[in-house]
């Protein structure tokens, strides 16, 4: 038989095998006989006392054959559990060419793989009804190897199934397990407590001090009546700890069905604290430094009415907001947001006092989708090239977001997806008529089992429509650079100029970004990233002025709320006008 290379731990930062070398000799192992059985190599090595001890060898070569002796039991523990029923095992000891040195060398043989050949439910003390498991929620089908981890995976899953159709009080009995060595086959047996048939009964609610029951009772997703479910429970948890009042939430059946069928339900809360206060600074090289403050109150009213003040210092924008959403307004899962800003801009390309005011409705259609729409009022006054302008404009916007993300600021894997539409009309108050349309999307793929190393690109397209560019409010008109688009320029910095090489803004633009995040040490990690971006003059981009390029090194430090960001950018096929480099400090991933 073709004997395996030497199984030994290799030194730190070297991949490369050696013997263990003590005052008391070493030895190496190897295995033969796994040719046609990898996956039981893998859990031979893993399990074998003569790998993991290596850098501990025995005084004596007595030593070495109890600890041989050892393994052979989990060696054979091993097979079984991969279905090979007739496999043996046996260990040669050998001295090594050094003095003190020893060969140790695990020969396997593993036989026959059984199979499945007959699946075996038995319902006991209840009926299952009509109720038949479908091979792929089962897990095992016959014909399958006799491995142990499915077959034990199968006991659940007839549990779980159950419980998912109408049974939500079923639970396992007894697995019985019988080996042919004769036929080389497995028999299993399962006996199931099906439980009653029941049907979703009333709801109590303990621990709700200062939320309205009747939000809660909103939340959960069956109606009174409905078959039980088990999923259903776990999707009412999910809604109520997504809703930010509460720090735990349980819910779960009671343990006896009544006369009617009916299985009452225990809701378990544990509230948050109601209020909450947090501070967050920034800067880049362009935009300078910058402060955000803000105050929530999570239950204003008692019925989950949140309410947010918010206020913003910095060089380039100082503003102050309010936000009121009100859950569940002609609908369950749908919104109301009211919302007023005040805000003062200062760019390089003009400056803006503006009064904002609207009501917008939120309705989520599913976990990851949601759609809004309502009516925006806005007052501004902005000076853009030496001459002051005042504008109203009434807006109806409409947006629809899509979240596959798993996580708010660190995401590693999914998608998020935002496209936005507003129409500025005349025949409803606005001075000035146009069409703003906007298509942004960010997406993150793992490149490794713990999401250290992730792969993330995204892309965005803007577009203003029914007035030139000169009868665009400034601060409507589309721009790109600066921290949240092309890092490497300054802010708004990209697209068409003036004489003065400033930025007039355009009416569509084109971005496109892709970096690599590395996570190490736990709370540490680097981020190469290159960014590209470009503004146009007309509706629609014309691709007549090449993308603005721009590369740079981003470090960050994972915090509990978030990664903190450090990004240093250079643009790659600058202007004259353009700075040399960008920096920026931020919480959270770029995108």
């Amino acid at each position: 038989m073709a004997q395996s290379p030497p199984v030994t731990p290799p030194p730190q930062g070297s991949s490369q095998t050696a013997p263990t070398e003590t005052a008391r000799g070493s030895y190496e192992v190897s295995f033969v006989g796994l040719e046609q059985a990898g996956d039981l190599r893998g859990l031979m090595q893993d399990s074998a006392e003569l790998v993991k001890q290596l850098d501990d060898p025995p005084q004596a070569r007595a030593g070495l054959r109890r600890r041989a002796d050892g393994d052979i039991e989990r060696f054979e523990t091993a097979a079984h559990s991969l279905g090979y029923y007739d496999a043996s095992f046996t260990v040669d000891i050998k001295p090594g060419v050094e003095l003190s040195t020893f060969v140790v060398t695990v020969e396997a043989e593993p036989g026959p793989l059984y199979t499945i050949s007959e699946i075996i439910i038995e319902p006991v003390d209840h009926e299952i009804g009509g109720l038949e498991i479908p091979t792929k929620r089962l897990g095992i089908a016959i014909g399958d190897p006799a491995k142990s981890g499915p077959v034990l995976a199968a006991e659940s899953n007839i549990v779980r199934f159950l419980q998912e159709n109408g049974r939500p009080l079923a639970k396992a009995v007894d697995r019985k397990v019988l080996v042919d060595h004769r036929t080389q086959n497995m028999q299993v047996a399962y006996q199931i407590d099906p439980g009653p048939a029941a049907r979703f009964g009333l709801v109590s609610i303990a621990g709700a001090t200062q939320v309205d029951p009747t939000f809660i009772l909103r939340r959960l997703p069956w109606t009174y009546g409905d078959q039980a479910n088990v999923q259903e429970l776990e999707a009412g948890r999910d809604e109520l700890i997504a809703s930010g009042l509460f720090s735990s939430a349980a819910v779960s059946f009671e343990e006896e069905v009544d006369a009617d069928g009916l299985l009452p339900v225990i809701v378990t809360v544990s509230e948050r604290k109601r209020r909450s206060i947090g501070a967050g600074v920034s800067y880049s090289t362009s935009e300078g430094a910058g402060s955000t403050a803000f105050w929530t109150h999570r239950n204003l009213f008692g019925g989950a009415e949140r309410l947010d003040l918010r206020a913003k210092f910095g060089q380039v924008e100082t503003s102050a907001s309010a936000s009121l959403r009100v859950p569940d307004v002609l609908f369950n899962d749908q919104d109301l947001v009211l919302s007023s800003s005040a805000i003062s801009e200062q760019t390089d390309n003009y400056d803006a006092v503006r009064y904002l005011a609207s009501a917008t409705f939120d309705r989520r259609l599913s976990d990851v989708l949601s759609v809004d729409y309502g009516i925006s009022f806005e007052r501004s006054r902005i000076e853009d090239d030496g001459m002051e302008e005042q504008f109203t404009l009434v807006g109806l916007p409409l947006g629809a977001s899509i979240d596959t993300s798993d996580d708010l600021l660190n995401p590693t894997r999914g998608g998020r997806s935002r496209f936005t539409y507003t129409p500025y009309l005349e025949n409803i108050g606005s001075t000035v008529e146009f069409h703003a349309f906007s298509a942004r999307h960010s997406q993150y793929l793992k490149l490794d089992s713990e999401g250290d190393v992730v792969l993330a690109g995204r892309a965005a397209f803007g577009s203003i429509m029914g007035a030139s560019t000169s009868n665009i409010p400034a601060d409507k008109r589309m721009y790109s650079g600066g921290a949240g688009s092309v890092r490497g320029y300054a802010l708004q910095a990209i697209g068409p100029q003036d004489s003065a090489n400033e930025a007039t803004g355009g009416r569509s633009k084109l971005e496109f970004g892709v970096e690599l995040r590395w996570r190490f040490y736990e709370d540490f990690g680097i981020v190469p990233f290159v960014d590209a971006g470009q503004v146009y003059d007309n509706e629609l981009p014309t691709f007549d002025e090449e993308m603005q390029w721009a590369a740079g090194l981003g470090f960050r430090y994972f915090t509990p709320i978030g990664p903190i960001r450090a990004d240093f950018a250079v643009p790659l096929n600058p202007r004259s006008s353009d700075d040399s480099f960008q920096v920026y400090f931020s919480l959270g991933q770029a995108f």
